[in-house]
């Protein structure tokens, strides 16, 4: 039975992506419709300051409550021991089943079922479910994770082992998680709440074989991981894919988001910030889209966000893996594990270099709230796409007139920025080879918070 209630975007993928994109549609006055499940196995995620804020900030309060934490990051990464920030760990689908009752508060329209197909058929997207009832709207979204895109995948790394999860009960009651590299490479995300433990681990693929036969006596070997996971027997295993890769970001009239756009290496640490992060960048270009805006400079605006988020991340792991190899040199060759994951995606620096002689400021497109806006805004070679703001306050006025050694005008713009203006002046601080503003040293413990027309 086809239905054609299903209001203006149809998104298929009930999620973190999936719940911020239909969040941020309502709130612009959107008809929206989400279908999909909750998926039906335990797991554990961690989360960054960032993106429980994120969470609160989309209304998504009964998700951000399922939150525990903040708890020390700990890390022991090529032989140095670290603990750099705080994490909050989130239950799966304790999580997943929030994000529907949070929908469902906002009064977006929830359909729970196993989602069977999702295609473009003419000028509509077209969602069919397990139960034979075909949903329709003028656009779709898929929201259904890096398994929906898997064929669609470009770009990716040259490796595919799969991840595998460890489950099992937890002697210790206080919440709790690690970060390690292993030694003879791979690393492993260990984490426990609510009397459970779960352990991701990321393996040579000879290692990952022989270990999956006897996974007691493998944990067992290892000392590290054994200290944490302690006496308790493995109660569960399986292996989850981990394809890497960026896709499309549009095929005829369905729109990809989060891991379904954009697969990246579980090492970054940012799933569900990409997640949120991706909801962010898409929901501006369909309220744009709605309104009828031509599609192709939307979508080359939020192709080259997603290309560029994309190759950032992976350049982030490059640089994690690098630390490791650079830590097996002092004593012996570096394993192939860590070398072969040195190369990719490039070898570009994380960040570019951004020499004042090529700041420039021009227009282009930015995202203002729910919508893009034409905007001037401040481009270097580490952010091509622009930045907007800095704390808030338009970064372009202060370039302009520190380009012109306009030293009132500059003056002026701190003070008008308010509280805003410390952590302006610590940002631009950072960056050397930038003249000093003629301020005095900032004093305020505030941190900048960089817009671009990226984020």
């Amino acid at each position: 039975m086809l239905d054609k209630t299903a209001g203006e975007v149809l998104i298929a993928g009930s999620g973190p992506a999936g719940a911020a994109l239909a969040m941020l549609l309502h709130r612009a006055g959107r008809r929206v419709t989400v279908a999909g499940r909750i998926r039906d196995y335990r797991a554990i995620e961690g989360i960054s300051r960032r993106s429980l804020q994120a969470l609160h900030g989309l209304g998504l309060t009964r998700a951000a409550a399922c939150a525990v934490g903040p708890l020390p990051r700990r890390v022991m990464w090529g032989g140095e021991a670290r603990a750099p920030n705080a994490e909050w760990l989130l239950p799966r689908p304790v999580f997943d089943a929030a994000l529907l009752a949070d929908l469902r508060e906002a009064g977006i329209p929830v359909i729970e079922a196993r989602i069977t197909a999702l295609a473009s058929d003419g000028d509509r997207a077209q969602l069919t479910l397990a139960d034979g009832r075909i949903l329709s709207a003028p656009w779709g979204v898929d929201a259904r994770g890096r398994a929906a895109a898997r064929r669609q995948l470009r770009d990716g790394a040259p490796w595919a082992t799969p991840a595998w999860i460890l489950r099992g009960d937890a002697t210790q009651p206080s919440p709790a998680s690690a970060a390690l590299s292993l030694t003879g490479g791979g690393w492993a995300w260990w984490s426990r709440l609510a009397g459970q433990q779960y352990l991701q681990l990321a393996l040579p693929e000879e290692t990952l074989r022989r270990a999956r036969r006897e996974p007691d006596a493998w944990l067992a070997a290892q000392p590290e991981l054994a200290e944490l996971w302690g006496d308790s027997s493995i109660q569960h295993h399986y292996q989850r894919p981990s394809l890497l890769g960026r896709t499309r970001a549009r095929e005829k009239r369905l729109w990809r988001l989060g891991d379904a756009a954009m697969a990246i290496d579980p090492l970054s640490g940012q799933g569900v910030f990409n997640a949120l992060s991706s909801a962010h960048g898409l929901a501006p270009v369909l309220n744009s889209l709605l309104k009828g805006r031509p599609i192709a400079t939307l979508e080359r605006f939020h192709q080259r966000r997603q290309d560029a988020q994309y190759f950032r991340f992976a350049r982030a792991g490059r640089d994690f893996y690098r630390q490791a190899a650079s830590w097996d040199s002092v004593t012996a060759e570096p394993a192939p594990y860590w070398v072969e994951r040195c190369q990719w995606p490039d070898l570009l620096p994380l960040h570019m270099p951004e020499p004042w002689s090529r700041v420039r400021v021009r227009r282009g497109l930015a995202i203002v709230g729910t919508r893009l806006s034409e905007q001037a805004l401040v481009f270097t070679p580490d952010q091509p796409l622009g930045i907007r703001a800095v704390a808030g306050v338009p970064l372009a006025p202060l370039v302009e007139a520190m380009k012109v050694e306009d030293t009132r005008r500059v003056e002026t713009l701190l003070t008008e920025a308010g509280a805003a203006a410390p952590a302006i002046i610590r940002w631009w601080a950072d960056h050397s080879d930038w003249p000093a503003l003629p301020v005095r040293s900032p004093t305020s413990p505030a941190s900048a918070v960089t817009d671009s027309a990226s984020q």
